[in-house]
């Protein structure tokens, strides 16, 4: 294959590897680097996975999923979603980022050209890149006061090679909630140019603020336009499980099922009962967790809020805050690796989420809240620390 450029490292695992690594010398390191809900698999998710294996489900099972899960996806998808799919229009991958990959080596010829909202998931455009190398993404920014979606400029940016646009509500790395407005007029751009619609909704039940997640596909016709993606690791934390499921259009059936007979013949089965059990079992631990979230991303507005140097908008949903650091001076790689240095903090560097966010830092919910507040603390002092700095070499 063509290994473009833009098949990078992953920045998010780099620097919540070197926090690792650095908390093995027995010096501690605050980690807000890495996008994974700090709480356990629920029980009865864990339980029910055993008893599959227990039960002979340890073999093959159909390249599309087993029946019964892309059931309970229709059933989870018509009542939290209001999308409503037939479960031969769902296909069960290993990861949401799987079912990326496959939606786009589907649907992407040659030439074609892909729009991405960033600052977006560090994986979009290398899925974009591996799934057609001769393709093209076109980064269009989110505007930076407020992280709204600049409808105008994606208009400004659709020519007849434009395929798809690819979006994610609630946004990591912002924790931006997309208005019904902003996506309507999104679909409403789709509709009228041909163009798909990729709507990654993996963070939808991380939701602290109250606004509802709208998925795309809920608003728009036609419905052969559009791709829901989701899955199980952020919800139930089932990282490692890896297990996701895209929504597609019925005429590309036949596509995501030869890729997945090629690449990943089937998703672990086991697992997939375990998933049955996520959607159908108590989902108490959602409304907990979000109750943490809040109290988190309360707390740490509240320090950031005491400083003028670095600034964020609160996000809404998902794991994440994302730091404008433009005042300090420097760019993200940078603070991020003199932070890691200095103040044993880990964040993600924005440049990661697209080339027009270098004067800004991801940050993660996804830890104790005494280290986020100290963490938040430290990254304060750190900023101010910086442009005293700046000040004396002037």
């Amino acid at each position: 294959m063509i290994f473009s450029k833009e098949i990078t490292e992953s920045a998010t695992l780099k620097f919540a590897s070197a926090a690792r690594e650095i908390n093995k010398t027995g010096e501690k390191v605050i980690s807000l680097g890495l996008g994974e809900p700090d709480f356990p698999t629920p029980e009865h998710i864990i339980e029910a996975t055993y008893r599959a294996m227990q039960d002979g489900f340890t073999r093959y099972s159909s390249p599309m999923g087993l029946l019964e899960l892309r059931e309970a996806i229709c059933a989870h998808l018509v009542s939290q979603n209001s999308i409503n799919a037939s479960p031969d229009d769902i296909i069960v991958t290993p990861g949401a980022k799987q079912a990326i990959l496959l939606s786009l080596m589907a649907i992407l010829e040659p030439e074609d050209e892909v729009i991405v909202l960033t600052p977006c998931y560090v994986s979009y455009v290398p899925c974009v890149k591996i799934a057609e190398p001769n393709s093209k993404v076109i980064e269009i920014p989110l505007l930076k006061d407020d992280l709204s979606i600049p409808v105008d400029e994606i208009k400004s940016n659709i020519t007849e090679k434009t395929k798809l646009i690819m979006l994610n509500t609630p946004n990591n790395p912002t924790g931006r909630i997309f208005s019904s407005k902003e996506l309507e007029s999104i679909v409403e751009l789709a509709a009228l140019h041909g163009i798909y619609i990729l709507s990654d909704e993996i963070y939808d039940k991380l939701n602290y603020s109250g606004d509802r997640v709208i998925s795309p596909s809920s608003i728009g016709t036609p419905k052969n336009q559009f791709i829901t993606v989701n899955g199980f690791s952020k919800a139930y934390s089932m990282t490692g499980w890896r297990i996701g499921y895209a929504a597609f259009p019925s005429d590309l059936k036949s596509k995501y099922s030869r890729l997945q007979q090629h690449i990943n013949t089937n998703t672990c089965t086991f697992v997939q009962k375990g998933a049955i059990e996520a959607l159908v079992g108590s989902q108490d631990h959602i409304r907990n967790y979000n109750n943490l979230l809040r109290e988190r991303s309360e707390a740490f507005t509240n320090i950031i809020s005491n400083q003028d140097i670095v600034s964020f908008v609160p996000p809404k949903g998902g794991l994440f805050a994302f730091l404008n650091i433009e005042k300090t001076g420097i760019d993200s790689n940078t603070f991020a690796a003199n932070l890691i240095s200095e103040m044993k903090v880990a964040v993600t560097p924005g440049i990661a989420f697209g080339r027009d966010w270098d004067g800004f830092v991801r940050v993660s919910f996804a830890t104790h809240i005494d280290d986020l507040k100290e963490g938040a603390e430290l990254i304060c002092r750190f900023a101010s620390t910086i442009l005293s700095r700046n000040k004396r070499r002037a």
